[in-house]
């Protein structure tokens, strides 16, 4: 999950050059020739959370969904151009010793949004793409809105625009306050306990007195019991219990995170579980080396390198956040990302 959106800051002129840099390599063909001269091999990960309808739109941040339209001419393009796999299948081929070719994806899913199954799942199934979804099974088992929505529909639906708590004062009146604020919450929010985290989202719903509530957001155990038999090429993983960041906790919290949601998803599916997503892609060495003790065979996270490979670490599988653009898409799911730029910035490939 990522909190960006409407109020994110402007890009930094560094990563508006490097994206005119990416565009240019799509344009021009630099990138499919620099692969096919390389024999540039390797996949991508694509890591996707809400596919909100307009009617859901309104109560989800910008920063985690993608329109309907635009997926679908995502999905529509990995069809015809690129290798869409299961991330199980991708596992299996790395197992082999055998490095997946260029333009090899892998679609995931975090947080267990509702539109999931309403929206994706039939636009992934029409054009024969597996994917991923990663379950906050906690917040599924209390039907609990991510809290980033929950926070963008208190700053959208306000009815008070002074907002003073023990992490400042804004005017929410002032476009600029707002961004900040927002963005201040953000930051505490993201490193919370779950209990701080509802205390503080408690307080600020308080102060200011949100004329609307969301809907149900995230799916129910019995929507992913209907989509896996609906939708075979749908595999489930798991995204912690309480969507807390596993990489600062206290050992027992992490034990109790991973452990729980394990035992959840034992319980409502009946099944073992093989592949977890790290909540905000952070993680730890203890972390990581408690979800191979306790028999999973995978985890996504922040990582050195967006190719997956044979040298790839398991357990820290970086992903992509797909961007809308047309060129830089094709550029990033094409095999010659991140390579490329690296190479011609003049970093290690």
């Amino acid at each position: 999950m990522f909190a960006s959106g409407s109020i994110s800051p402007s890009l930094s002129w560094k990563r508006r050059v490097l994206l005119n840099l990416e565009r240019a390599m799509e344009w021009t063909g630099m990138g499919t020739a620099y692969v096919k001269v390389r024999g540039i091999g390797g996949a991508i990960a694509l890591m996707y959370h809400s596919i909100a309808p307009p009617e859901l739109a309104r109560w989800i941040d910008p920063g985690v969904r993608k329109t309907p339209e635009v997926f679908e001419e995502q999905m529509a393009f990995l069809a015809r151009h690129r290798r869409p796999i299961s991330l199980t299948q991708l596992l299996a081929e790395l197992d082999r010793g055998e490095t997946p070719p260029a333009g090899t994806v892998v679609v995931t899913f975090d947080d267990g949004y509702l539109d999931n199954l309403t929206v994706a799942a039939p636009i992934l199934a029409r054009y024969g793409i597996p994917a991923t979804w990663y379950l906050p099974t906690g917040l599924i088992a209390r039907g609990e809105n991510p809290w980033i929505d929950r926070l963008y529909t208190a700053f959208e639906t306000r009815t008070q625009n002074r907002l003073s708590l023990d992490l400042g004062s804004w005017d929410l009146a002032d476009a600029t306050q707002r961004s900040t604020a927002f963005q201040g919450l953000t930051e505490a929010l993201i490193p919370a306990t779950y209990g701080e985290r509802e205390r503080l989202m408690t307080r600020v719903i308080d102060r200011l007195q949100p004329v609307a509530t969301p809907p149900r957001l995230i799916l129910s155990w019995d929507e992913i019991r209907a989509a896996l038999r609906e939708f075979p090429n749908l595999e489930m993983g798991l995204h912690g219990t309480d969507h807390v960041d596993l990489s600062h906790s206290s050992p027992g919290v992490v034990r109790s995170q991973i452990e729980g949601c394990i035992a959840d998803y034992r319980r409502e599916l009946g099944r073992d579980p093989v592949h977890f997503a790290f909540p905000y892609n952070r993680h730890s060495t203890p972390a990581r080396a408690m979800l191979r003790e306790l028999g999973l065979r995978s985890a996504m996270g922040s990582g050195d390198d967006e190719s997956i490979g044979l040298d790839t670490d398991r357990f820290a599988i970086a992903r992509i956040d797909p961007p809308e653009e047309r060129s830089l898409f094709r550029f990033y799911t094409s095999g010659a990302f991140p390579s490329l730029p690296k190479t011609i910035l003049g970093r290690a490939a």
